[in-house]
Formats: C-alpha cells, structure tokens, sequence
C-alpha cells in the first residue's frame, strides 16, 4: 500500500503575500504600552498596599525614563535605514 508523501514546502515569496500581519503590528508600540500599565498596577500596589506615594512616583518616572529611551533609540535607528 503506497503512504502519500506530505505536500511541498512553498517558498516564502508565495507566503508572504498571504499572511503579512506581522508587518502591520507596531511592537514597540505594543511594549511601550504594556510597560507602562505594568508600572501603573506597580505604582498602586505601593501607594495603596505599603503607603508609599514616594516610591509609586519613582516607579512611574523610572518605567517612563525607560520608555523614553527605548523609543528615542528607536527613532535613531529608523533614521539611519
């Protein structure tokens, strides 16, 4: 009894033109966004859990110190391209 063989691999030029979804999705963006609402939760478990409004506010400016570089690097690296 013959097995059939799988089907052939298409090459990536057939592919892409299908499915390019990952071209579309700006996923600095979507970081940016998800460390900043991870800061937000963390900066009110601090204020409101262990009362300290000083450290919630050093957790906000830190996590937005951090984006702001990320993004400004990103900008540098898109202008050389």
């Amino acid at each position: 009894m013959p097995i059939p063989l799988p089907p052939k691999p298409r090459s990536r030029a057939a592919r892409a033109g299908k499915d390019d979804t990952t071209a579309q999705i700006d996923w600095l963006g979507l970081w940016a966004i998800s460390l900043g609402f991870c800061a937000i939760i963390l900066a009110g478990i601090a204020d409101f859990a262990g009362e300290d409004a000083e450290g919630a506010a050093f957790i906000l400016i830190g996590a937005a110190a951090i984006i702001s570089q990320v993004v400004a690097a990103s900008g540098e690296a898109d202008a050389q391209i």
